[in-house]
């Protein structure tokens, strides 16, 4: 079974969503990710997160649920922008393929483990360079445009199919899972859609 996960590297329900497509491939599930710009009106420097705030609360609830599943979690208190790193992911998809799921990884690490600010240019070259490309010829490239068209028709297939925010997930082209669920029931949906074929 194929599916698609959208997700942005500032979000953190995207972050615990990685536990959730971990489990759809121990299920026999192949996900491939895609970028989905969440929040394209942050500023180039980010945003600084307010420690009493509503998105400390919910970093406080995403804390636990990763402390559940093993998932090293540290609250950022800084909000990245992600316009550079989305597109930074394209180039190296379509320029490095293997490398691209050590970036992934990596850049989720940078925001949600060890705080750093992918939204800087030089740190975002230095956080590429972790999964085995050349981090400052992917960021040189990301400047001059490249990634921008990948990053916006992943965008556009996302609305074709009802995605209105982030993490989502679409199981064989026929499931749309918003946000994220609880273990179990990932797992009777699977069951259900593998019992039941796509037609045609």
């Amino acid at each position: 079974m194929q599916a698609v996960v959208w997700s942005d590297y500032l979000c953190p329900w995207c972050y615990l969503g990685r536990d959730r497509t971990a489990l759809l491939e121990s299920l026999g599930v192949t996900v491939t990710p895609l970028p989905y710009d969440l929040h394209p009106e942050i500023p180039p420097v980010g945003r600084r997160v307010s420690p009493n705030g509503r998105l400390a609360e919910v970093h406080a609830r995403i804390g636990a649920e990763c402390a559940a599943v093993g998932l090293p979690f540290n609250p950022p208190e800084h909000i990245p922008s992600t316009r550079l790193a989305l597109r930074a992911g394209e180039v190296v998809r379509g320029g490095a393929p293997a490398a691209f799921a050590a970036l992934d990884a990596a850049l989720f690490d940078a925001v949600f483990v060890t705080g750093e600010n992918i939204g800087d240019p030089v740190v975002l070259a230095e956080v590429v360079s972790r999964s085995g490309v050349d981090g400052q010829e992917v960021v040189d490239a990301v400047v001059r445009g490249e990634g921008a068209d990948e990053v916006q028709a992943s965008i556009d297939a996302a609305h074709e199919v009802g995605v209105t925010g982030t993490p989502a997930w679409l199981l064989d082209g026929r499931l749309l899972i918003p946000g994220v669920q609880d273990r179990e029931t990932i797992e009777r949906w699977v069951a259900r859609l593998t019992a039941r074929p796509a037609s045609g």
